[in-house]
């Protein structure tokens, strides 16, 4: 056999045939670029798909031996056989870095999709569902390649464009296809969107396989606000089975389930609570073309973060959830799905080798549920058991007994989690404090923000990163605040953030400290900084910037977000409607931090950034780094060349680059 290096392995439906992906090449956040082989386990032979070239995708029918792949932007259908193989072209449309079949571009795949992947085969592998992304009027992001010092190659940087479409501009036009692949002679049959509910510049969400005859879609508005629900009848009409909108936020769409006649929708639901609505599943009855019978599964004050799987046989529905009161919490649920009982905890009565209580799960399930490995991260290092249909344990497949036994001889932060109460709401705080942490004694207070909407920075997660470093090395409390607009806490808190991002998240990061302050006589209010990543950097910013009483001293932004006009548009739009004066762009200049840069005189201030970032442009910063030198206002700043939103190429420099900034601001002494 042919000697792989890190192959990636997947078999056809009868395991005749063998899909290696070798080769690899990074796309953008889930897409990788690899080669593709396929090895004949009778024969012993290989046949290189695509001539060799890298490919973005490839994936094996269910029921065939036969792998459909993407290659220059065209889907193909490649059937194999003891005599070969046999090739079907299903697209040619596609068009490098502009038209995209079977494969998002780059705003589908980062902001909705969340995938390498936009093609859904029918369970009877029969039929192809399939997006296009025809990007030829979105505008494109020109990002230098400066490439290795003292090469020839890179005597003059490269350009690489990237077709980004940012808040207000052109979008991608989105279509959706089937194909018959059975059928060699069938043309494509074109899924028309509800351009008269969504209009024209319409969003693609979810896609699901009914039957192996019914697909259904989810369209969406482009500020995603409406959403209607398509059932797509491949042997007749079509019907407009459900639809919904969204008066105060946005809608969070997840694909839809299918039992029998049941179709599962995760949908807000009234909790009877104070807080308003939560994410639950509710239950729906598909008849005469239309979702009937609606029941909510999972009432109350909590929510639904995700469904896991169904078990069809025992009629049961598997979901992620967090516990009443508890957002910082992950559980496994099962609920019956004729709705006679309550859900019950799957993962609250797992115990870590600690002896602690699981706070912070996950469950992957077999294809017929029979079977499904739990995952615990919290609150003590991961450990997954193998569970069967009973939730009785099987095994214990992985306890990380090296980690554990590392742990073991180390010093570990203490953790207290609780509320603090301002602007209306509870807040939920954590406070890593030192492992020889006295009351008597003070200590600088580091906050880490993101405070995205539906983010929450505050969970059960066992953490052993920066956090660790500066709680346990440098006797740093560190803490993380969830406010106004964080997740699984009901809609009245989400939804304060609504067209309005940078304000209310912002104004809680700001007095929730304040009030940690004024309580404890071990916090030192002149050592008080605050940080943060992507979202967290324009957070950081925007705290500097807006904090009048000098609650913070200091602060770094990473990857900032410094105007929501150069971020996509999908993302921003879904929280800020449109950047026009009939919409919002009032809201868009409010808080765009290059307005408000005098707030940041004299604090200390470090403006983080690598030069090849594709998600949040270099241009970001730059357009912060001109306001701030147009009014004199000093700061730091360091660029990492060509390191793209995850500067996963300069963690040393970077984290000792923080290191040396804190100890100036926060007053430890810095060796490297």
């Amino acid at each position: 056999m042919v000697d792989y290096e890190k192959p990636s392995i997947s078999f056809s439906f009868d395991n005749s045939f063998i899909a290696i992906g070798h080769d690899y090449a990074n796309g953008f956040r889930y897409s990788l670029y690899q080669r593709c082989d396929v090895y004949d386990t009778k024969t012993r032979t290989y046949t290189r798909i695509a001539n060799g070239d890298r490919i973005p995708l490839f994936k094996w029918s269910p029921t065939r031996n036969a792998l459909i792949y993407v290659h220059e932007n065209d889907i193909y259908y490649q059937v194999f056989s003891e005599g070969g193989s046999h090739i079907r072209r299903i697209t040619n449309t596609g068009v490098l870095d502009t038209v995209y079949n079977g494969v998002p571009d780059w705003v589908y795949e980062e902001e909705v999709l969340a995938s390498a992947s936009a093609l859904w085969l029918s369970p009877d592998g029969r039929h192809l569902a399939f997006a296009t992304f025809n990007d030829t009027n979105v505008k494109d992001i020109e990002i230098p390649k400066y490439g290795s010092p003292g090469n020839m190659k890179d005597q003059y940087p490269k350009e690489i464009k990237i077709k980004y479409p940012k808040a207000g501009s052109p979008n991608p036009v989105v279509s959706m296809s089937v194909v018959d692949l059975d059928n060699w002679s069938s043309e494509l049959l074109n899924l028309e969107p509800p351009t008269d509910i969504v209009g024209t510049d319409c969003v693609l969400y979810t896609v699901n396989w009914r039957t192996n005859h019914q697909v259904t879609v989810t369209w969406t508005n482009r500020v995603q606000n409406k959403a209607q629900i398509v059932l797509y009848d491949l042997r007749g009409n079509n019907s407009n089975i459900y639809y919904e909108e969204e008066n105060e936020g946005w809608l969070r769409i997840l694909p839809l389930v299918f039992h029998d006649e049941y179709v599962i929708i995760v949908k807000l639901q009234d909790s009877g609570t104070p807080a308003g609505r939560f994410q639950h599943a509710t239950r729906f009855e598909y008849k005469d073309g239309k979702l009937v019978g609606e029941k909510d599964l999972t009432p109350g004050a909590k929510e639904v973060i995700s469904i896991l799987a169904v078990d069809h046989a025992r009629k049961r529905l598997y979901y992620l959830g967090n516990e009443l009161d508890e957002p910082s919490h992950r559980n496994v649920y099962s609920v019956q799905l004729d709705g006679n009982g309550a859900p019950v905890c799957l993962s609250c009565n797992v115990f870590s080798p600690e002896g602690n209580r699981c706070t912070y799960a996950y469950a992957y399930f077999s294809t017929d549920s029979s079977n499904y490995a739990l995952s615990c991260s919290g609150p003590d290092p991961l450990f997954i058991t193998i569970m069967n249909a009973n939730h009785k344990r099987i095994y214990n497949w992985e306890e990380n007994r090296s980690l554990r036994q590392k742990l073991a001889t180390r010093t570990q932060p203490i953790f207290r989690n609780f509320y603090v109460t301002v602007n209306g709401y509870k807040n939920k705080v954590k406070l890593s404090l030192p492992p020889d942490f006295d009351e008597k004694k003070s200590y600088p207070l580091l906050i880490n923000v993101y405070a995205g909407p539906n983010t929450v920075r505050v969970t059960n997660e066992a953490s052993f990163g920066f956090e660790s470093y500066m709680v346990t090395n440098r006797s740093v409390i560190y803490g993380r605040i969830d406010g106004r607009g964080s997740a699984y806490k009901g809609s009245k808190m989400l939804f304060e953030i609504y067209r309005r991002l940078g304000t209310v998240e912002i104004e809680d990061q700001i007095a929730v400290t304040r009030v940690l302050q004024e309580t404890y006589s071990w916090i030192d209010s002149n050592r008080t900084a605050i940080w943060g990543w992507s979202y967290g950097g324009f957070s950081t910013a925007m705290v500097l910037a807006t904090d009048k009483a000098s609650v913070f001293k200091c602060g770094i932004s990473v990857a900032p977000v410094t105007s929501w006009i150069y971020y996509d548009s999908l993302y921003t739009e879904r929280f800020m409607g449109l950047p026009t004066p009939a919409d919002n762009l009032y809201g868009y200049n409010h808080t765009d931090v290059a307005r408000r840069v005098e707030g940041i005189r004299g604090k200390k201030y470090m403006l983080i950034h690598g030069t090849g970032d594709d998600n949040v442009h270099y241009q970001q910063s730059m357009a912060l780094n001109k306001a701030l030198v147009d009014k004199d206002i000093m700061f730091e700043q360091q660029s990492y060349t060509d390191e793209a939103h995850a500067l996963s190429g300069v963690f040393p420099h970077l984290y000792h680059t923080m290191d040396r900034f804190w100890a100036n601001c926060l007053g430890y002494s810095h060796t490297h």
